[in-house]
């Protein structure tokens, strides 16, 4: 069996912008890899817009969405209520959604602009607590039999290396969220999705399908990945 998954990520849009997916759908699911937008009714527009082409939205905020934020839980509570309001919409925050042997797994993976003080201050709590959560998660799904792919979704880059020789700021100062895969005993981490990069990328590394696919201008279409499972 073959699933398709179309990858969407960092749309950085505002109020003032225009987003329509009709007829730009190529697969039954769609995977949301953060950064829609720091306005919580434009993130609410566009999940709306993409139910209603797709069987499956699922959506892990970026660093994008917590900008305006002083209060982690609140936000995260209120991008939550948004979602549970719209079909066919889940947000990948402590939450696996199964489909047909592939688990797909979720956080935002925070990290912040190093001259940006105030959001460090705020959000470096969450950002080792999402990386405890993807570790501690990446261990029980290990034990789950019906499980035979795990999809990676963080609004974050997972690994500084995946910036290939560019300055990477502050991600080469974190933890990278992919040593998670150290736990990943029966090899089942297939893929990794993630936000929070410039530059499209598809490459793998160690057996894992690293993909990024950020908007940079109109016409703008999602990256569809098959997995076989």
């Amino acid at each position: 069996m073959t699933i398709g998954f179309d990858l969407i990520n960092d749309l950085n849009l505002s109020s003032e912008d225009d987003f329509n997916w009709e007829n730009k759908a190529t697969s039954l699911y769609c995977i949301v890899a953060g950064n829609i937008s720091s306005d919580l009714y434009v993130i609410s527009t566009v999940l709306n817009n993409l139910s209603k082409f797709y069987q499956g939205v699922f959506y892990t905020p970026g660093t994008l969405e917590f900008k305006d934020s002083v209060d982690y839980q609140e936000r995260i509570l209120d991008i939550c209520k948004i979602a549970k309001k719209i079909k066919n919409v889940a947000v990948l925050h402590h939450h696996v959604v199964i489909i047909n042997g592939i688990a797909i797994l979720g956080s935002t993976g925070y990290h912040g602009d190093e001259d940006d003080y105030d959001f460090e201050k705020i959000h470096n709590k969450s950002k080792f607590e999402d990386l405890i959560y993807l570790r501690h998660s990446v261990e029980r799904l290990q034990r789950h039999i019906d499980v035979k792919h795990i999809l990676m979704v963080t609004g974050s880059v997972p690994n500084h290396k995946l910036f290939f020789g560019e300055d990477a700021g502050i991600y080469e100062t974190l933890p990278d969220l992919d040593m998670v895969c150290s736990v990943d005993l029966e090899k089942k981490i297939s893929h990794w999705m993630y936000g929070s990069y410039e530059k499209i990328v598809d490459t793998n590394i160690n057996g894992i399908n690293y993909l990024s696919n950020p908007f940079k201008g109109e016409p703008y279409w999602a990256k569809r990945t098959n997995i076989i499972v």
